[in-house]
């Protein structure tokens, strides 16, 4: 699969990469094309996955930012085009562990992604999530992988792996047992749009 990084809609039509990447194919190099849609802009692919060019969307979808679930998956679902899915957990954010005094080495960006407080934001909003639906800050991450993955237009999800036990978790969800209704529209509720990705 040949992905462009990043992607525009006003870009159909426009130059010649569309004959290269059908060149790429006709000469067996690829079989697949894509694109990462950009940072917190699911509308900026859709007019692509319509036309039928594209085969796959990577894109940001997690509990929090909940947008691409209203155009884009759908047409994903409609189209056959498969959905790669990013920051599932909201960088970290989904994990129950970020608090108001998380600390990340120097140079780590999610210093400026947690940092003007929204870790103590993310710490509340966990909260009330893990509250609603009765579980500890030990299983946020699983239910907002499951979130995620109980989409029907969700082909499969990059999900971080610091550690073994990140490793396991990631597996363990893996299972394919879906949310209850009740779960998913208690998850629903959680939406939590920002207008940032990082910060300047």
């Amino acid at each position: 699969m040949f992905q462009f990084h990043v992607w525009d809609d006003a870009w159909l039509g426009r130059g010649d990469w569309l004959d290269t990447i059908q060149a790429l194919r006709q000469e067996g190099k690829i079989r697949l094309f894509g694109v990462s849609v950009n940072d917190l802009q699911p509308g900026s692919a859709l007019a692509l996955v319509e036309s039928g060019l594209a085969d796959t969307v990577q894109v940001i979808f997690n509990v929090f930012h909940q947008q691409p679930a209203e155009r884009l998956l759908p047409a994903c679902r409609d189209r056959g085009v498969g959905v790669i899915v990013r920051v599932a957990l909201d960088e970290g954010g989904l994990t129950g562990r970020i608090t108001a005094g998380t600390a990340f080495p120097e140079g780590d960006f999610r210093n400026a992604y947690f940092g003007s407080g929204r870790a103590t934001l993310v710490e509340r909003h966990v909260a009330a999530l893990n509250s609603d639906l009765g579980i500890t800050s030990d299983q946020t991450a699983d239910m907002a992988l499951r979130f995620v993955l109980d989409n029907p237009a969700v082909s499969t999800i990059i999900a971080g792996m610091r550690t073994v036990r990140n490793v396991e978790r990631n597996i363990s969800t893996s299972d394919g047992r879906p949310l209850t209704g009740e779960q998913r529209v208690k998850l629903q509720a959680h939406r939590w749009e920002r207008n940032f990705y990082l910060p300047a």
